[in-house]
């Protein structure tokens, strides 16, 4: 029986998240990522609520690996820039409560290993910036035409990571 069995109450199965995978699918990857024998991804599905048969699960494997290229460019296309600036906003937040800790911290070994973190994060944050910086002159925006990309205002963020 090839069926698809839905068990655990929750989100669609169908539903596609912005990877460009359904909940199922992103249970097939998790399989074929931890190297999983064909039995111990079945067992592994069958927890995750998607029973199924062997032939089912070969098919939704053979699937994901025939659409890795489709998959990438639906990252790029669409995935990407929100990916971004997650990224961006979560390294700026977890400076921005380092310095709280360093302002609150009262000895000063402490401060000097919050300092050290805050140093070990700049590199993280120019490389998101520079790559912000690439994608913005290679895309279609208003900063394309001038190869500047301090003339797109909506580019512009404020930098307050300057501060050692």
């Amino acid at each position: 029986m090839g069926g698809l069995h839905r068990q655990k109450g929750g989100a669609d199965p169908g539903l596609i998240n912005r990877r460009g995978l359904t909940e199922q699918q992103r249970a097939v990857v998790a399989t074929i990522r931890m190297r999983l024998t064909g039995k111990q991804a079945l067992i592994y599905m069958e927890g995750e609520g998607y029973k199924m048969s062997r032939g089912t699960y070969g098919r939704l494997r053979r699937k994901i690996k025939a659409d890795t290229l489709k998959r990438l460019h639906y990252i790029a296309g669409f995935g990407f820039e929100d990916q971004h600036l997650a990224r961006i906003d979560t390294v700026d937040h977890i400076e921005a409560l380092m310095w709280k800790e360093y302002l609150l911290e009262k000895s000063a070994y402490k401060r000097t290993l919050i300092l050290k973190e805050i140093k070990e994060l700049q590199p993280y944050i120019s490389t998101y910036y520079e790559t912000t910086k690439e994608v913005l002159k290679n895309s279609d925006g208003p900063g394309q035409n001038t190869g500047n990309i301090s003339n797109d205002k909506t580019a512009e963020r404020p930098r307050t990571i300057q501060k050692l």
